[in-house]
């Protein structure tokens, strides 16, 4: 398997995600509102799977290798692919503040939690995109393969740390349970 294919992979699973936070999205602004443990479990999922698991082998491993074998030439575009990162975080911890005034009714909160939910659905779109269609084929294209090997062992080491030896049970799990509360 390529380097690149693990992580687009892993893009199919976030992008289950996103469809589910748009249709709940679109359930809202039809006064249709999903219950709060949809919102509860979509944060846990895009937290831990999407940042703690997929992010970080992008931006701490494989953006920095590139950063330092590509000596500030890619630093532009790595700059931007962190800076949606970066965006998303905020974009989730504020959509999580706004989940308990959802829950009761709080116009302000039902506001805030689809400002954020769109930005959200939006950026990481984008991003995605950007990664699958520009970033990924220049990683391939400029690194050797004992490069990538190197890097997908550091994966492999990455994910056993966070003790995540079937990390596709355990998101697809919390998948399945967004699916289920977004349908209801």
């Amino acid at each position: 398997m390529k380097l690149t294919e693990r992580l687009v992979k892993e893009h199919v699973r976030i992008l289950r995600g996103i469809k589910f936070l748009s249709l709940a999205r679109d359930k809202i602004e039809r006064n249709q509102h999903p219950p709060k443990q949809f919102f509860e479990t979509a944060v846990l999922f895009f937290r831990n799977y999407a940042d703690k698991y997929h992010h970080f082998k992008e931006e701490y491993l494989m953006f920095g290798f590139l950063a330092q074998k590509k000596a500030g030439q890619l630093d532009l575009e790595i700059g931007a692919l962190r800076h949606q990162h970066e965006r998303g975080r905020e974009f989730i911890s504020r959509l999580e503040r706004s989940i308990n005034g959802y829950a009761m009714g709080n116009e302000i909160a039902v506001t805030s939690l689809l400002e954020n939910l769109s930005a959200f659905i939006s950026v990481l779109g984008h991003h995605i995109h950007m990664e699958d269609v520009i970033f990924f084929p220049l990683v391939e294209k400029e690194l050797s393969q004992a490069e990538k090997t190197s890097l997908m062992d550091q994966f492999v080491r990455e994910e056993a740390r966070l003790d995540q030896s079937n990390p596709a049970q355990i998101y697809d799990a919390l998948l399945a349970k967004m699916e289920k509360l977004i349908t209801l």
